[in-house]
């Protein structure tokens, strides 16, 4: 009986470290395309209030043109954050548009137009590069930022400073 509890308690103990370990090399693919995307999937967790959100996320224009480049950064002023997925998306059809560029630090899903973290280090600043696609229009950004596992803040849109 003894062995029987002891292997039941380090199979839950290998759950639960897994668990909070989930998604260190960023968010996974099927992210952009969940019922909620760009919201994680962590065990019953809801995002945190929008009013909240400590994070500033920049974008340097929503207008394109072919061979544009536009950044988007995400800076924590008072905290860091662990994570984070981003898209871009045409405001009038919400469809992927774009690129980003991928680094050491951010990985990016072309498929989707979307980029994340590659690993759960404490970040104060992160830039992304997105590139246009062959077109000229509109864009916005939009995802969430993860402070930690449980606490996170989806449907951030970056703003465009005037």
């Amino acid at each position: 009986m003894a062995i029987k509890i002891a292997i039941c308690t380090l199979v839950s103990l290998f759950f639960i470290i897994q668990t909070c370990r989930a998604f260190p090399n960023g968010g996974p693919i099927d992210a952009c395309v969940k019922a909620q995307p760009n919201r994680p999937n962590h065990g019953g967790t809801e995002p945190q209030s929008p009013s909240s959100n400590p994070f500033i996320v920049e974008a340097s224009s929503d207008y394109y043109k072919p061979g544009d480049k536009i950044t988007v950064t995400i800076h924590g002023p008072k905290s860091a954050f662990k994570g984070f997925f981003f898209q871009g998306r045409d405001p009038k059809t919400q469809e992927w548009i774009g690129v980003f560029e991928k680094n050491p630090d951010v990985k990016s899903y072309a498929e989707c137009s979307a980029a994340t973290h590659t690993d759960n280090d404490p970040k104060e600043t992160v830039t992304l590069l997105w590139h246009a696609p062959d077109a000229v229009g509109q864009v916005y950004f939009i995802g969430t930022v993860l402070q930690n596992y449980r606490t996170y803040w989806s449907d951030v849109v970056a703003r465009v400073p005037q």
